[in-house]
């Protein structure tokens, strides 16, 4: 930027590399009358060290506008963007820019104002990925330089860096931070940058740790992966201390979306919650339009419009269902009745499986089973009789989409019995004057 950090860097490179090892690389945004000055400084100082040079004009403004992005997203968006074609370019395999140990600690903040955990309290890494190009390194040698230091450098070396106005622009989060929070905080504790660089580097090794820990479990944890979709093994996933479920479903969203820099806590926590339940079939929407469908055995995280092996059972026509007897369901399901000689209604009242209904022989009479009707209705258990459409019955329990429409349906020639995996009816279900009980049961076969 020809700033005092990136004027720093490359007269550093400079000297532990070489001229020919190195190539300067400019972006201009396109927000300040000085931009051009700025860009003819960088231009002449490369010019004079003999380091080629590369330069992009980008209107940050109009692709905050474009994107939905702040104005520091975009740039920062534009900028790795850049650099990472610059870089392939010249045949690079790294980039390096000028990150201080103040930016660190800036960085720790607004992360933590934010509500980030381990990964975003960790801030900046000396040694990283571009990102968007995860095959070029990303270099941050200065990070544990202060900025007042790398100023004296500059006095010390006569060089004459360019000083940002915008860098006093308090609309900026990251400004606010540097010249409001940052001074307040030092008047009690005067120490505070470097005890935020410090606490950095602690949570870095401890999330390096736990993730060294977690890749371990990765494999158990993959059921299956394609192009534009991954499948985790639902039991294996719940079994997981809260912290790995978490990192799983990170992972998961990374895998297949590689290119999304931000996942926050809220989407994951609600997919997390949504796949502890025991019922199947629901989606939740994470980051990077990832769309999560929790099967009765797989967790799957797909991009819209990928084709993806289901996990649930679906029928597409309207079969009989004997009691006792079996339906076989599609995609390797079964649908099971049994009749219940001795039946323990407590037992029956807390059943905790959503996959097994009981209910009331006399009220429910012939069975048969099929796919959702048109306006179909259904009186859901614990509404005290009251109507619901199905379709809205559905949407609320968060079922997949694609799923509902095929998804099978116990009922009779009156009314819904059962919404499989999901809830009975109110007329049909088992009350202490029942006289007789069937046991309805869906699973899918070995």
């Amino acid at each position: 930027s020809g700033g005092p950090d990136s004027l720093t860097l490359l007269h550093l490179l400079r000297q532990l590399c070489g001229a020919d090892w190195l190539a300067a690389a400019h972006v201009q945004h396109g927000l300040r009358p000085s931009a051009q000055a700025e860009a003819d400084f960088v231009r002449e100082t490369a010019t004079s060290w003999h380091i080629p040079f590369v330069e992009m004009q980008v209107d940050v403004a109009e692709l905050a506008r474009q994107t939905g992005m702040t104005v520091e997203e975009a740039g920062r968006h534009a900028r790795y963007r850049f650099f990472a074609q610059a870089a392939r370019q010249f045949g690079a395999e790294a980039v390096a820019v000028g990150h201080n140990a103040d930016d660190q600690a800036e960085t720790v903040l607004m992360n933590l104002l934010r509500g980030s955990g381990l990964a975003g309290l960790g801030g900046m890494r000396p040694v990283g990925r571009v990102p968007g190009a995860e095959e070029l390194v990303l270099l941050r040698p200065l990070l544990h330089t202060s900025r007042a230091d790398i100023e004296a450098y500059c006095v010390a070396h006569q060089l004459q860096p360019r000083h940002d106005e915008s860098n006093r622009d308090t609309s900026y989060f990251r400004n606010r931070i540097r010249h409001q929070l940052l001074p307040s905080l030092a008047a009690f504790n005067p120490q505070i940058k470097p005890h935020l660089g410090q606490l950095a580097q602690v949570v870095q090794a401890d999330y390096d740790l736990l993730q060294q820990l977690f890749q371990a479990q990765w494999p158990d944890l993959l059921a299956g992966q394609g192009e534009g979709w991954l499948a985790l093994r639902r039991g294996a996933w719940r079994e997981l201390p809260v912290s790995w479920q978490r990192l799983a479903l990170r992972q998961a969203v990374l895998a297949v979306r590689p290119s999304q820099t931000e996942i926050g806590f809220r989407s994951i926590e609600q997919a997390r919650e949504l796949a502890l339940q025991d019922s199947s079939g629901m989606q939740a929407h994470l980051p990077g339009d990832v769309t999560l469908t929790v099967g009765y055995k797989r967790l799957i995280f797909a991009l819209p419009d990928t084709a993806v092996p289901l996990d649930a059972p679906q029928i597409s026509r309207r079969v009989p269902l004997p009691v006792p007897g079996l339906v076989d369901l599609s995609g390797g399901w079964a649908l099971e009745t049994a009749v219940v000689t001795k039946p323990d209604l407590q037992a029956i009242k807390n059943n905790p499986d959503p996959w097994t209904a009981y209910i009331d022989a006399d009220a429910a009479g012939s069975l048969f089973v099929r796919p959702r009707q048109p306006g179909e209705r259904m009186q859901p258990l614990g509404l005290d009789g009251r109507s619901a459409k199905l379709k809205d019955v559905m949407i609320n329990r968060k079922m997949a989409r694609e799923l509902r429409p095929s998804w099978p349906i116990v009922a009779n020639e009156e009314h819904t019995v059962w919404l499989v995996g999901q809830q009975i009816d109110e007329r049909v279900r088992v009350t202490a004057v029942s006289q007789n009980i069937w046991q309805m049961r869906c699973y899918r076969q070995k």
